[in-house]
């Protein structure tokens, strides 16, 4: 009699887990060609024009997660691993900021129709900037959310260049506190769910190459040519590419926002993203009255 009265809710359980499974991840990555490569995608939302998010060094896509949800309610959104980062390409090389130019204007020709609203961090913010003066037909608008470009901090200065090599092994730990993987909200292939960046020594071989290789200050003297409304977002603490950096290239670009963010450090975006989703929002629905192409979507 007590097995009978056991196996009720054993059966109900049953029956709930049965009509309740377990929730799909909410995206489904994608491996899109730029150039001779393969980048790791994730799109999302709808929209005439959109926002294309580029990371930062040694991290990759899932570093927009919270803001990337959010922006999708409004735009259209893309997001992918740079080049030698995340689960993308690892080719030989090379790493040079030019060659990344490349790849990701093939990338943006291929895989974004339409305007085009590029929202970069650190050196994606760089690369952002490049890629908005190098295609203004394109992109009508920037975000740079503490962009390299002029240079990073005299102790972030010395661990470019030779002194890579002992980085390089140092950055393959920190994918760990940045994970790759986020099977919760990411659906990736069988194949590349096991992905591990300790385990392959091409990671590590990109993150060296890329410091050795990317000029941080390539932008140097190009500002000017930078016509697009520009957001730029900055946290007053930054320790890699300090407040100063950021007030001179905010008085090199023609029309710029120029948000700081206290109690901030480098990464806004990820710690603060109520704060950072409302300025970008607020920035495309208010658009500077600049004399360059098209405005921003409103």
């Amino acid at each position: 009699m007590k097995a009978r009265w056991l196996a009720v809710p054993l059966l109900l359980l049953l029956i709930v887990l049965r009509d309740h499974p377990e929730p799909r991840p909410r995206h489904q990555a994608e491996w899109l060609e730029a150039g001779a490569i393969q980048l790791r995608t994730v799109r999302a939302g709808t929209g005439d024009t959109t926002l294309f998010l580029l990371h930062g060094y040694g991290e990759s896509l899932l570093a927009y997660r919270v803001l990337f949800d959010r922006l999708a309610t409004q735009f259209r959104v893309v997001a992918v691993d740079l080049p030698g980062f995340g689960l993308s390409d690892k080719p030989d090389g090379p790493y040079d900021y030019q060659t990344m130019m490349s790849q990701l204007g093939s990338y943006m020709e291929r895989h974004i129709a339409g305007p085009s609203v590029i929202v970069g961090h650190s050196m994606g913010g760089q690369l952002a900037a490049g890629l908005a003066m190098r295609h203004p037909d394109r992109v009508v608008a920037t975000v740079l959310i503490a962009p390299a470009g002029h240079g990073l901090s005299p102790w972030h200065s010395a661990m470019t260049g030779e002194p890579a090599d002992l980085v390089g092994w140092l950055n393959v730990p920190i994918a760990y506190l940045m994970p790759i993987h986020a099977p919760d909200w990411l659906e990736e292939a069988e194949a590349r769910r096991g992905y591990d960046p300790l385990a392959d020594p091409r990671y590590r071989s990109t993150a060296t190459r890329v410091l050795k290789e990317f000029d941080f200050s390539a932008l140097e003297g190009q500002l000017e040519n930078l016509k697009q409304p520009t957001l730029l977002i900055w946290g007053r603490l930054d320790p890699t590419i300090p407040l100063s950096t950021g007030e001179g290239m905010a008085a090199q670009i023609p029309c710029n926002r120029f948000i700081v963010l206290d109690r901030t450090l480098h990464r806004p975006h990820q710690t603060a993203p109520d704060t950072v989703f409302r300025a970008i929002v607020g920035f495309l629905k208010d658009p500077l009255p600049c004399s360059h192409g098209s405005a921003p979507p409103h």
